[in-house]
């Protein structure tokens, strides 16, 4: 059976599109009815589609191969529906995830005023351009904790504003037969075209080259006091300044560091610390 065959006459594309015409209306069946007849779509016909797609999903199987289709293309069907991606502003990406700590997340998104489908497109972006901001955002798990204290304390939650990323609705549809082709990749050869998954094969191999020196020597680090896994380090970036994070794994000539901010990355002994 073809994992993408329409079901009921709804594509996967369609089913998407539907979902975002739906989203944060799906709980009220009256609303519901009324979107669905005005995309000319039976209720019938959608909750067999809706039963199809989520088993298909869900299958084993198929390697999760549905389910990575599926979400860019909900994805920018959200975007075009609602003329743009959802964002919020750092204070209150800290906010909503202070909240969730607390409340735990269908009560803190409640809370908050924003949908499920919305703080996860605006808690996307933050997390995209924390990682590629790394050191910018160094502080953020302490902001989060920082806020965690004052809301625990006794200030009270808010409700948080909801911008929109027209860029992202002026981006190309993705093109169903091209995500559904990168679906069907083999998962593992997919992961294995991770900058992350090259480095950590390139320090494995650097680890079997000699492994019983490079064993050797972590334990004289250990017995020594020098930088093993689990060190509290210190790196030394570009801008000039040194900043904190726990030694993950230690591989010849470098380590795998996770910063404050929740983010990893390998970075060479030279430019490390112990703290």
């Amino acid at each position: 059976m073809d994992p993408f065959a329409p079901i009921n006459g709804i594509s996967l594309e369609k089913y998407a599109d539907l979902g975002a015409a739906l989203d944060g209306k799906d709980k009220d069946k009256k609303a519901t009815a009324e979107i669905l007849a005005a995309e000319g779509v039976s209720e019938a016909d959608y909750e067999a589609a809706k039963t199809g797609w989520t088993a298909r999903m869900q299958d084993m199987s198929l390697m999760g191969k549905v389910a990575t289709a599926f979400m860019p293309l909900y994805q920018a069907a959200l975007a075009k529906r609602k003329g743009g991606a959802a964002r919020v502003s750092y204070e209150d990406f800290v906010h909503v995830s202070a909240l969730i700590k607390i409340y735990g997340y269908e009560a803190a998104v409640q809370t908050a005023g924003v949908s499920s489908s919305e703080w996860a497109e605006a808690a996307g972006a933050w997390t995209a351009d924390m990682s590629a901001n790394m050191m910018q955002y160094a502080g953020h798990s302490g902001n989060v904790v920082a806020e965690e204290g004052r809301i625990r304390g006794g200030a009270p939650p808010r409700q948080v504003a909801i911008t929109r990323d027209s860029s992202a609705a002026a981006m190309a549809q993705p093109n169903a037969a091209a995500v559904q082709a990168q679906a069907s990749m083999d998962p593992v050869a997919a992961a294995m075209q991770n900058p992350a998954m090259i480095q950590a094969q390139q320090a494995q191999a650097a680890i079997m080259q000699n492994p019983i020196g490079f064993g050797f020597g972590q334990a004289a680090a250990f017995v020594t006091g020098g930088i093993v896994a689990g060190s509290k380090v210190g790196v030394k970036w570009s801008d000039g300044n040194q900043y904190p994070g726990s030694v993950m794994q230690a591989a010849p000539g470098q380590y795998l560091v996770q910063f404050e901010n929740g983010s990893q990355q390998w970075i060479p002994e030279g430019s490390v610390v112990k703290l």
